[in-house]
C-alpha cells in the first residue's frame, strides 16, 4: 500500500488526487452545462424567432389584399384554436398608429414603442423579449416595416408567449441537477481508482528502497516496462544507487590501497629501528639511519597530502583561485626547477616554443600539475631528454611534456590516472612514488575545463599533452 497504515486519511495523496479530481471535474461539468443551457436558449429563441417570421410573412399576404380588414378578421379566427404556439399580431401604418390588432393582443395589452417606428424608418426591424402588467409570462415580439417604392407603408408586430421556452429551459435545468450529482459521484470514484493505480508503484519503490542498504547496494528495482514517469524515476533511483555502489566501493578501494600504501613504509621504518636498537652502534650509524628515516618520512608526508587533497577532490571541497596566469612564464618557472635534477641524470631538459599565452587557472594548482609530469618524465627516463613545449590555437594552450623513457604499454595507458596504480611497482618504489600523481593532475586539469591526453610506445619514452581554455582576451587575439 502506498501510504503508511497510521496517516490520517485527509492526508494520503491518493486522497487529495480524487478530491481534486471531483472538483475538476464538477467546475468542469457546470461550466459545460451552463454553456449548453445558454446555447439551448439561444436556439430556442432562433427557431421561436423564425416560426415568428414566417406568420409575418402570411399577414403581410394579407395586406395586398383590397378587403384587408375582413381577411385579418377570418385569420384572427383561424389562429385562436392553436394550442401550442399561440400569437397575436398587430398591423401599424407609417406613423405608428394602429391599423389592426388582434384580440389577444389587446387582452395581453402589449403597447408598441416609439423605438420601433424610429428603427422602422432606419428600414431596420425589432426583436425583442417584453413583459406585460397583464402577464407573468414574457412575451416574444418581432417587428417587421414594409416598403413601396422606398417609402415606409406599415410595420406588422407578431409575438407569442415564452412559456414553452420557459419550460424546455426549466426541464433542461431539471435534469442537468439531476445528472451532475450522479456524474459527480462515478467522476470521483473514478479518480480516486485512478489515483490509488496511479500511485500504486510508489508503494514498491518506497520498499525496495527502504531495504538497500550499504550491505547490498547491488539490488536494483525493477522496471514495469511501461515507459511513463514510473519507470523513468525507477531508472533514476537504479542510476542513483549504481552511482552510490561505485562511491562505496571507490572508498573501500581508496581505503585499502592508502591503508597498505602507509602501512608498507611504517613496517619497514619499525623493522629498521628495531635493527638498530638490537644492540649498541656508532653515532655514524645512527645518523645514517635517521637520515634514511627523515627521507621515508618526508614520503609519507607527501602521500599525506596527496589523500589530504583527494579527499577534498571527492568531497567538492577543493577550491580554486581563478586568475590570469601567463603560462609560459610559469613553464619556465617549473622547467627552470627540475633542471638541476636532470642534468644531475645525465639528461637534458628543453622547453621550447616559449609565446605569450595566458590562461585562467589557479597558480598553485596549475604549477603542481606540470610539476608531476615534469617529475614523472625525469623519474622514469635514463637516457636522453625531457622536452617541454607549448603551443595556442584558436581556442586553447596546448602544453606536451615528451621524454625519451621507458614508455607506458598500450593496454596500461588507460589505467595510470586511476589513485595508487602503477605500471612497474618495483620500480615505482625504487623512484618514490605511490600512484596519486596523475590522479591529481587529471583533477587539476577537469577542474580548469580542460583535458589530458598520454601517447607512449614501450622503450620509446610517452608525450602527455594537456589542453586548457584561453582567457577571453587570448581568444579575442588569436
Amino acid at each position: 500500500m502506498f501510504s503508511k497504515s497510521g496517516r490520517k486519511w485527509y492526508r494520503r495523496v491518493d486522497t487529495k488526487m480524487a478530491l481534486w479530481y471531483a472538483t475538476t471535474f464538477l467546475f468542469s461539468a457546470l461550466l459545460i452545462c451552463g454553456f449548453l443551457y445558454y446555447r439551448l436558449g439561444h436556439q430556442l429563441l432562433k427557431e421561436i424567432d423564425r416560426f415568428l417570421l414566417d406568420e409575418t410573412k402570411e399577414i403581410h399576404g394579407l395586406l395586398s389584399r383590397p378587403d384587408a380588414q375582413l381577411p385579418f378578421a377570418q385569420f384572427e379566427e383561424e389562429i385562436k384554436g392553436r394550442k401550442y404556439y399561440p400569437f397575436f399580431f398587430q398591423v401599424l401604418d407609417k406613423k405608428g398608429e394602429p391599423l389592426y390588432t388582434s384580440a389577444y393582443c389587446r387582452e395581453v395589452g402589449y403597447v408598441p414603442s416609439a423605438e420601433i417606428l424610429a428603427r422602422a424608418k432606419e428600414r431596420k426591424g425589432t426583436r425583442e423579449s417584453v413583459h406585460t402588467s397583464r402577464r407573468r409570462t414574457p412575451f416574444r415580439v418581432i417587428s417587421t416595416p414594409f416598403y413601396k417604392d422606398g417609402v415606409l407603408t406599415h410595420i406588422v408586430q407578431i409575438g407569442t408567449p415564452l412559456h414553452f421556452v420557459r419550460k424546455s429551459l426549466s426541464n433542461f435545468k431539471g435534469n442537468i441537477l439531476a445528472a451532475v450529482p450522479i456524474m459527480l459521484v462515478f467522476g470521483s470514484v473514478g479518480g480516486w481508482m485512478l489515483a490509488r493505480k496511479s500511485l500504486a508503484p510508489i508503494g514498491y519503490i518506497a520498499s525496495k528502497t527502504r531495504s538497500i542498504t550499504s550491505e547490498n547496494l547491488g539490488d536494483r528495482l525493477t522496471p514495469r516496462g511501461t515507459g511513463d514517469e514510473m519507470d523513468d524515476l525507477i531508472q533514476t533511483i537504479n542510476g542513483m544507487i549504481s552511482r552510490l555502489d561505485e562511491s562505496f566501493k571507490r572508498v573501500a578501494e581508496f581505503t585499502a590501497d592508502a591503508s597498505h600504501e602507509l602501512k608498507t613504509p611504517l613496517c619497514a621504518m619499525r623493522g629498521e629501528i628495531e635493527v638498530v636498537l638490537s644492540r649498541p652502534r656508532a653515532p655514524e650509524e645512527y645518523q645514517e639511519t635517521l637520515a634514511r628515516l627523515l627521507e621515508q618520512f618526508d614520503q609519507l608526508n607527501r602521500m599525506i597530502n596527496d589523500l589530504i587533497l583527494l579527499s577534498k577532490m571527492d568531497s567538492a571541497q577543493a577550491e580554486l583561485r581563478i586568475e590570469p596566469i601567463r603560462l609560459d612564464l610559469l613553464l619556465e618557472e617549473t622547467g627552470s626547477l627540475f633542471r638541476v635534477l636532470a642534468q644531475q641524470k645525465g639528461l637534458s631538459l628543453h622547453v621550447r616554443g616559449l609565446e605569450t599565452i595566458t590562461v585562467p587557472g589557479d597558480k598553485l594548482r596549475l604549477q603542481q600539475l606540470f610539476v608531476n609530469l615534469i617529475d614523472n618524465a625525469i623519474k622514469y627516463t635514463s637516457e636522453g631528454l625531457v622536452e617541454i613545449g607549448v603551443e595556442k590555437t584558436d581556442e586553447e594552450a596546448v602544453v606536451s611534456i615528451r621524454d625519451t623513457g621507458i614508455g607506458i604499454p598500450k593496454e596500461e595507458q588507460e589505467k595510470i590516472f586511476g589513485r595508487f596504480y602503477r605500471v612497474d611497482k618495483s620500480r615505482s618504489q625504487e623512484t618514490g612514488g605511490v600512484g596519486l600523481g596523475l590522479s591529481i593532475a587529471e583533477w587539476i586539469v577537469k577542474a580548469h575545463r580542460g583535458k589530458i591526453a598520454v601517447k607512449s610506445e614501450p622503450g620509446r619514452g610517452s608525450i602527455f599533452t594537456v589542453f586548457l581554455p584561453l582567457s577571453a582576451e587570448q581568444e579575442t587575439s588569436a
